[in-house]
């Protein structure tokens, strides 16, 4: 069990990015639809919410609907992570960011709990995030069970 301060993410409303980073901060959400997985990573949460895009309700009515019927749990396939990736395109906030879901980890990834990508951010970039290498992160939303 870890001694690391926990964030628990399952009240927070919009998408969010935990950058994988050794912070020393686990950050948890309830995740898989109707199962309910509670995982954790360590790293910088990083909130990519858009108020004129309801990505966070496309993302849930993906998971929730005739595919998956709300049950997600044990990996993603690659047609989930091309409606992620499009969905992402629709906001500036995200499309600016160039996240792309993670190939090499789609059985890991399962309904708001998505590992992705996150190219370098240059100098006067995104105006969130500046200056970050090429990276690894979690994208995460409030779970639709």
């Amino acid at each position: 069990m870890s001694t690391l301060p926990l964030i628990r993410l399952w009240d927070s409303a919009g998408l969010g990015l935990v950058l994988l980073w050794p912070t020393g901060i686990l950050y948890s959400n309830q995740t898989g639809g109707s199962t309910c997985l509670q995982p954790q990573a360590e790293g910088a949460f990083l909130p990519l919410v858009d108020e004129l895009v309801a990505q966070e309700d496309l993302l849930r009515q993906h998971f929730t609907g005739p595919k998956w019927q709300g049950a997600c749990a044990n990996g993603i396939d690659e047609e989930t992570a091309q409606e992620i990736e499009r969905i992402l395109g629709l906001s500036g906030v995200t499309r600016e960011l160039g996240v792309r879901v993670d190939r090499a980890r789609l059985a890991e990834s399962h309904e708001a709990w998505v590992y992705v990508e996150v190219p370098a951010q240059p100098e006067n970039g995104f105006a969130s995030l500046e200056r970050l290498p090429a990276s690894k992160g979690i994208l995460t939303w409030a779970n639709s069970d």
